[in-house]
């Protein structure tokens, strides 16, 4: 895999949905993503954004397969290839900015035209339920040891004449890895929903 660092130009980075359209500009011919469920493999890239202040281009840090090219929307700051190769029982430090989210029953759905399921996401704000999220995304593939959550701003974007919103939390902590293969696969795949706003990209790092 290769991890990039990016800069989207501030009339882009002002709009959160603008972010994931951008960044494709770095991926000629990459075919766009097309799984229907989180056990299929992922195509494209995972990235998150780690800076973003009014008037300046936001910082993105992006996970891909292929390595990106130079272009003229999007300035490339560095990129390097990785291999992750974790093993049973290792502890490793771990990173992930998330939208941890349940399903319940839509109440309108029978008002919505073209809905295609009768249920919707509704953000999860309790810090124990996000807790308790987490711990079900990464089960089997680690055991959370230690996790401080940071919440953030509510994320606002416009998709075309709709407006929406999107309750985001970063987990800082340290995992003990299980099933390497399994982590591998998230760290591939990603974790949860909202990975088009900069969600979802798990990143560990070796302790010591």
């Amino acid at each position: 895999m290769i991890l990039s660092r990016a800069e989207i130009p501030w009339p882009a980075a002002r709009d959160p949905y603008q972010h994931h359209r951008h960044i494709w500009q770095l991926f000629p011919g990459e075919p766009r993503e097309s799984r229907q469920e989180d056990a299929q493999p992922r195509q494209g890239f995972l990235f998150r954004v780690e800076d973003n202040r009014p008037g300046a281009p936001a910082r993105v840090l992006v996970q891909s397969r292929q390595r990106p090219s130079l272009t003229g929307g999007i300035r490339l700051l560095g990129s390097r290839e990785f291999t992750p190769q974790p093993s049973a029982g290792q502890h490793l430090a771990f990173l992930l900015t998330a939208n941890p989210v349940k399903s319940i029953k839509d109440a309108q759905a029978e008002q919505k035209p073209g809905k295609k399921r009768d249920t919707c996401r509704v953000p999860l704000l309790q810090e124990d339920d996000q807790r308790a999220w987490l711990a079900r995304k990464l089960a089997d593939a680690a055991v959370i040891e230690s996790v401080a959550l940071l919440p953030h701003q509510p994320l606002f974007f416009r998709r075309g004449n709709r407006a929406g919103k999107l309750v985001t939390i970063s987990f800082e902590g340290v995992l003990r890895v299980q099933e390497p293969a399994l982590l591998v696969a998230l760290l591939e795949n990603g974790v949860g929903p909202a990975k088009a706003f900069g969600c979802g990209l798990l990143l560990v790092r070796r302790l010591g």
